[in-house]
Formats: C-alpha cells, structure tokens, sequence
C-alpha cells in the first residue's frame, strides 16, 4: 500500500539524516573549526560505507516495518540490538578493511551513541505524528465478526495511521461487543462522512453485488472519499489473507493457472546453489557437531536398540515423515537435539527441566544448527529455503477435517523458513493452525523472489536475537 511504503521512506530517511548528523556532531564537537573541512572529507565515505551496513541491519531487524512506526518497549529493545550490532559491523569495517584508512575508536563511539539519541528521538516524534495528525478516519461498510476485528486491531495500532470511526451494518445479523460505533443502514452516508470526517470506506466484499449499496458509494464520488475493498486493505495491512475470503472461489480466481513458471524455475535454481554451498559448510562442522553428539550421550549410544522410540531414531540424526508438495511425503532430516527415545518422554516443551532435553542439544537447537541437514532435503526437491513448514501426516489429516481448505497450502514446496514462522509469535500449536494457513496462503498468492528475501532476512534476524523456537 502507497501509504505503508511512504511511511517506511520516511523513517529510512530520518533515520540517515540522524546518522550523518552524529558524525556532523562529533567532528563539530571534538576538532577545532580549521581542521573541519579535511576531518570530514576523510570520514566521510568510510562512514557512508558503514551507514549503508547499519541501513541494512536496521532492515533485518524489521525497523521499517508497520510494527515498529510504535516507539515501544519491544521496538526500542529492537533499535538498542541493532545498534550494538552496527557498531561492531562498524569496527571490524574499519581494523580489517586497509582501503579505509582511518581507525576511529573515539569517533565511532562518540558518533555511534549521538546517532542513536537522534534516532530515538526522530523515531518518537515520527510515531507521536502518526497518532496525532496523520490519521485516516475508516467507515467499514458490511460488518462481521472479522470486520469487526480487524477495525478493533486498527484502533489499538494507531501506529499504523487509521481509526475505525464507523460500522455500518448491511443486515441484522448478531454481532460481537465492540466499542466502536455501529450505524444502522442508510440511503445517504454524506451526514456521516461529513460528521465523523471520514477519509476511507472500505467494503466488504458483498456489496459489489447488491445495487443499492453500489449507487451508495457511487454517489459519495465527488465528495473525494476514498474507497477499498475489505479484502485488499486486510492483507495489506496484515500480511495474510482474510478467514472470510478463503473459498473455492478465491482460490479460482488467484491461484489456477498462476503457477509463475519462471519465478519457479529460478527458485529452484537458486535453491541447489545456495545448498550446495550450505552443503559445504556442513561439511567441515560436521566431525565437530558428531563428536559433540557421541560425548554428551554415550549411554544412549552404546544401547541404541534401547532407547531408540522409533525407526526414524539415528545416533546423529533423526528422520520425521512430513507432508510435502501436492501431498507426497517425504522424511524430513534434523540433527538429534534430544535425547533417544524422547518420544516416549513428557512432551511439555516449556518445562525448564525438560528430560528430553541434553546441554549440547539444546546449544544445537539455540543455534539452529539442528536444522542443517534439511539442506540435503532441498537438494533433493522436497523442500526450498522459503515456504509453508511441512508438518506430520498425522496433523495434516487432522487439520483437513478441522479448517476447510487446508490441503491448498500443499501447492508450493515446503519450506526451512515460511512467512507465518517470521510474522507470528507462535505457529507450533493446533490452535494456531488457521492463523498460520492465513499467512502461508498469503506466501503462496504473493510469493516473489522480494517476498522471499524478506522472508530470509527476517528469519537471519530471528537467529541472531535468538527469538525462533
């Protein structure tokens, strides 16, 4: 949406505007006015390097996203991280690249901790802006309990720029408790839009078929009033598609026919190179993570036969059936960051004392090296680096008689990292489950080499903060 792209700019914008001018600071600050033009010329590319590094950080962390125009707790936790990790990008920048030519330890401290305090500031006037001036009052015409939700989540998120001003009902229909005005039909809505100055109508899908409310809209023409489709303004503003769309209808009308042959292909492409430089790697770590493995279970390897749960069980790795594309099942392969036989154990996975748990696994696990050998999986066509996660059989079937359309999210290969892994806070449980299918029919609808890199940089960003599960 034009408006989420103007606003991120905007942040990129004021954000380089505070790092150049905590540079601009320090050398005002620390160098006599005759030495300034010549201190500034020689830090003034080096500098811009390492800016367009911490540019780059910030965008792995998701500071431009909607999420962060909020200048809370968890955002300003967000910025301090990426700070510390621009400043040491910084350093190893100028001691390991000659060709910069400077070395400035107080400089860069100096300048590291003025840009920060200008960022914070720019980036809380830039949220105190949107809340006050820069709202768009909505009129949601056609109301439901997902309309109604989604107005709601707008009015907590002022943030992102709108506020539900009205629901106006097309049938008496129960509706949930809300908080936010609900107007009865009507043949003229100029009274309303001029009363509660509303910029945007956004209507839900069915009016488009019922005259009445079209001649409605028609008429509000010359008032300037903007218009949207409940539908597009949901998933842009959400990143999923909305439950209420999800029909035989919707899925005719996105995805038949619009297999994106090439888009495939490259992927695909891509896919067998990136893994076979991942494969490399592996590689070289491999006696490392094997010994790691031997050493801090020995018992259980010496009787194997014993403790193993399952045919899937190995001393290194573990093998899961998991339900791939169009259906097919394949064995989906980890390193062992359990235990043997921990099928067989309590599976409360937030207990601290967890018995399935051993200390080299779980380090395994707290670096995603666990997850290595699904590369192997992508050289064979089973999976990719980016789509839907591919879950158990036993789930799947559960999940299809539970959540109509279920099995559409088996169009594309699975993926190591999925957008419903990066954008929801917990997409492990069966009540998540229907959520979790909002974004990864969004995945498949939009999937893009664009999407796909943000998808990537978001799951690097998750690694580094430690925030996966």
């Amino acid at each position: 949406m034009k408006k989420r792209r103007i606003y991120s700019l905007a942040l990129l914008a004021g954000d380089l505007v505070a790092l150049y001018a905590g540079l601009l600071a320090t050398i005002l600050v620390k160098y006599p006015p005759a030495e300034f033009q010549w201190v500034w010329d020689i830090h003034l590319a080096p500098f811009s390097i390492v800016f367009s590094f911490w540019i780059l950080i910030f965008f792995i962390a998701g500071l431009y996203e909607q999420e962060a125009w909020a200048t809370n707790t968890l955002v300003r936790e967000r910025l301090i991280k990426s700070m510390a990790a621009s400043i040491i990008v910084a350093a190893l920048l100028f001691y390991l690249v000659p060709a910069f030519g400077i070395t400035p330890k107080t400089n860069l401290l100096v300048q590291s901790f003025l840009s920060f305090a200008l960022i914070m500031g720019w980036r809380m006037l830039f949220s105190s802006v949107l809340r006050s001036a820069s709202k768009t009052n909505v009129l949601f015409l056609g109301v439901s309990p997902e309309v109604i939700a989604f107005a709601e989540f707008l009015n907590q998120n002022p943030q992102l720029g709108y506020t539900a001003s009205v629901l106006m009902h097309t049938d008496e229909t129960a509706l949930p408790a809300t908080t936010i005005e609900i107007a009865a039909p009507t043949s003229d809505l100029g009274p309303i839009i001029k009363h509660k100055k509303i910029t945007l109508v956004v209507a839900s899908q069915d009016i488009k078929s019922r005259k009445e409310f079209v001649r409605m809209l028609y008429n509000l023409l010359p008032t300037g009033v903007t218009f949207a489709d409940f539908p597009t303004f949901y998933e842009n503003l959400t990143g999923k598609i909305p439950t209420s769309l999800i029909s035989e209808i919707w899925f005719l009308e996105n995805l038949a026919g619009g297999k994106k042959r090439l888009y495939e292909i490259s992927k695909r492409a891509s896919d067998i190179i990136i893994a076979i430089g991942f494969t490399c790697g592996i590689i070289l770590i491999l006696p490392f993570i094997a010994v790691g493995i031997i050493l801090s279970t020995p018992r259980e390897i010496i009787a194997y036969k014993k403790y193993r749960a399952r045919s899937g069980d190995g001393i290194l790795f573990f093998r899961q059936q998991r339900v791939g594309r169009a259906g097919k099942t394949f064995y989906f392969a980890k390193f062992r960051s359990q235990r043997l036989g921990a099928e067989r154990m309590s599976e409360v996975k937030s207990a601290e004392n967890d018995q399935r748990q051993y200390p080299f696994g779980r380090l395994l696990r707290a670096c995603y090296l666990d997850e290595l050998p699904q590369v192997w999986n992508v050289l064979k066509g089973e999976m990719s680096f980016v789509g839907p996660r591919p879950e158990r059989p036993e789930y799947v079937a559960r999940l299809k008689e539970e959540i109509p359309f279920y099995e559409m999210r088996l169009l594309v290969p699975p993926g190591i990292t999925g957008w419903a892994q990066v954008s929801m806070k917990n997409d492990a449980s069966v009540e998540d489950a229907p959520e979790k299918m909002q974004y990864d029919l969004y995945y498949i609808k939009n999937r893009s080499f664009a999407l796909d890199m943000t998808i990537l940089l978001k799951t690097f960003f998750v690694m580094i903060s430690r925030g996966g599960r």
